[in-house]
């Protein structure tokens, strides 16, 4: 957000599934949230919100939720500087381009839980020449510790060249657990359009309580998590109630573990959890 050289009460859209750090982060650099409500289907923000909201913007950030893609052409069309979280979705692609190539920013989370991990920190990519130059002189303003140790970027790096293999596992794995969700009540969030996701995890959208799903999981000693517990809306009653269907997918909707090296019991094991459940 630095690195657009907003001014101080410019107007940033963000989902409001996206972390909440974001809005906190904001905040702290004398900028507004402007929360947006999400697609039910993909909890990708929402088009129609984002369109509307448009004209009164300097900026958005575009999450990949969950790993599904954006339809970034449209949201190009809007021409507002875009900055693109692609932590769920790193090696994504729209034919010839790639998930990150949109926006003037891209950034990837390297958790442990990352697509690609470096045990902490975050990858921040520029589009282009004069990106790169701004980025530059904003980095060179902040401390050598901020900086992810060589080591640690080594790890990162080291995982670049699988992630084709990583990404493939991942849509077999998801195309598994499909068919056995399909025996249930619940259904699972989708790409719209004729996008591929990356299937970042395997969130299933409920008919019934979190809560009670999640025990009969533990039961199977299966560890779900709500997929959204840690989103804008989350921790906000007013987005709450002006985002009904970001409220609905917060209060809804659990994520199953997915991740290339699950192994075959454990994909069996959750297979039948997702096929049985109350």
């Amino acid at each position: 957000v630095c690195c657009l050289e907003l001014e101080q009460g410019a107007k940033v859209g963000v989902s409001a599934l996206a972390p909440q750090m974001y809005e906190a982060v904001l905040s702290e650099l004398g900028l507004e949230a402007v929360v947006l409500d999400v697609d039910p289907n993909s909890a990708l923000i929402s088009l129609p919100a984002l369109s509307e909201a448009s004209g009164g913007l300097d900026a958005v950030i575009i999450n990949y939720e969950m790993g599904f893609l954006p339809d970034m052409e449209k949201i190009a069309e809007l021409e507002v500087p875009v900055i693109e979280d692609i932590s769920m979705a790193f090696g994504a692609d729209y034919g010839e381009k790639k998930a990150g190539s949109f926006g003037k920013y891209a950034v990837i989370n390297m958790d442990e839980d990352g697509m690609i991990t470096s045990g902490g920190g975050a990858l921040v990519l520029a589009s282009g020449r004069k990106e790169k130059q701004v980025l530059k002189s904003v980095t060179e303003q902040l401390h050598p510790s901020v900086f992810l140790p060589d080591m640690n970027a080594v790890l990162g790096s080291m995982q670049l060249k699988y992630i084709e293999e990583f990404i493939a596992s991942r849509r077999e794995v998801s195309e598994i657990f499909s068919k056995a969700l399909m025996r249930s009540r619940h259904k699972k969030l989708v790409q719209g359009g004729d996008l591929e996701g990356i299937c970042y995890s395997f969130p299933v959208v409920l008919e019934t309580g979190m809560q009670e799903v999640s025990a009969y999981a533990m039961k199977k000693n299966i560890l779900t998590e709500a997929a959204f517990s840690r989103s804008i809306a989350a921790y906000s009653e007013d987005v709450q109630r002006d985002c009904p269907e970001a409220k609905a997918l917060m209060l809804r909707c659990v994520n199953f573990p997915l991740y290339p090296m699950l192994g075959k019991k454990n994909i069996a094991e959750i297979s039948k959890v997702l096929s049985s459940l109350p």
